[in-house]
């Protein structure tokens, strides 16, 4: 029997079907809503398995819900499972105050992934969870930080809201200039437009992709390389205090972590905080695949 991972990542949806022996993994454009296109796409690149879609067990997603998902599940009749979802409750009370009775701070990272890592952290250096802080930065199109005591949240930020911006999205903004952008761009999803998708690398030198930031050239791009480095830093400073400085390790992940001069440079200014332990490419497929293997094995 074999296993379906979905995770819905930037602007593609990045799958694996793993059968226990093997794993092939592929990646579609994330389907708009009612668009048949990217089911046939992936149906079509299951057809090129020696495994049929009879032998689905049942599908893995993360906690980011998809029209998706639950059309393909429906369609294909299996079960979906969410794998390590967090709800509200499970961070304390004081994160959801933000400085006005009318707004409350949300916490929307993929803690599946933070949990993930810092599981594979405590296998390899045998460590018991229940009482160890853990910063995780998993740095990838999308940057998410978190806090975490063995494998409880306790904080989170993404480049959606308070934390760097990333490869699309501003990150945490200057609140003036950001009501004046909205009034300036006409309304909400303009503005939104602007922010999430023509913000950070892209905005500022252009890049599509990760990967060609590497490539970049010149004083601007040196110094917006030095700017994404500060800004991770400083959110993992601020995250040390939410462990009130008891951080046992700092585990770095995503694809920024492939490339050995952007970890030395951010080494250079939190390597006071604790010891780093790096854990190179997306993880978010891992983390679906080893919280399928939880599930077989129950």
């Amino acid at each position: 029997m074999a296993i379906l991972a979905i995770y819905p990542h930037s602007r593609t949806l990045q799958v694996a079907m793993w059968d226990g022996l093997r794993c092939e993994t592929g990646v579609f454009p994330l389907p708009a809503t009612g668009d048949g296109t990217t089911r046939q796409q992936l149906m079509s690149w299951l057809g090129a398995f020696p495994v049929t879609s009879e032998d689905l067990q049942f599908i893995v997603t993360s906690e980011r819900e998809l029209e998706f998902t639950t059309s393909l599940a429906t369609y294909l009749g299996i079960p979906t499972y969410t794998i390590d979802p967090t709800t509200p409750n499970e961070y304390p009370p004081v994160t959801s105050v933000t400085g006005t009775p009318v707004l409350e701070r949300g916490c929307a990272a993929d803690a599946f992934i933070f949990k993930y890592v810092v599981r594979q952290e405590a296998h390899h250096k045998g460590l018991n969870l229940s009482d160890q802080g853990f910063i995780v930065a998993h740095l990838d199109e999308e940057n998410q930080l978190g806090a975490l005591r063995g494998t409880n949240m306790l904080d989170s930020l993404t480049s959606f809201d308070e934390g760097p911006f990333a490869l699309r999205q501003s990150g945490a903004l200057p609140f003036d200039s950001v009501l004046d952008l909205c009034i300036a761009a006409g309304g909400r999803e303009e503005a939104l437009e602007l922010l999430h998708e023509q913000g950070g690398l892209a905005g500022y030198l252009d890049l599509q992709n990760l990967e060609d930031l590497w490539a970049c050239h010149g004083e601007r791009a040196d110094m917006i390389r030095e700017a994404l480095v500060y800004q991770i830093s400083k959110e993992i400073g601020a995250l040390a205090t939410v462990l009130k400085g008891n951080v046992h390790t700092i585990l770095l992940a995503g694809e920024l972590t492939k490339h050995e001069p952007f970890v030395e440079a951010l080494t250079k200014r939190i390597g006071f905080v604790a010891p780093i332990s790096v854990y190179p490419g997306n993880q978010g497929l891992p983390a679906l695949l080893a919280g399928a293997s939880r599930i077989k094995s129950t």
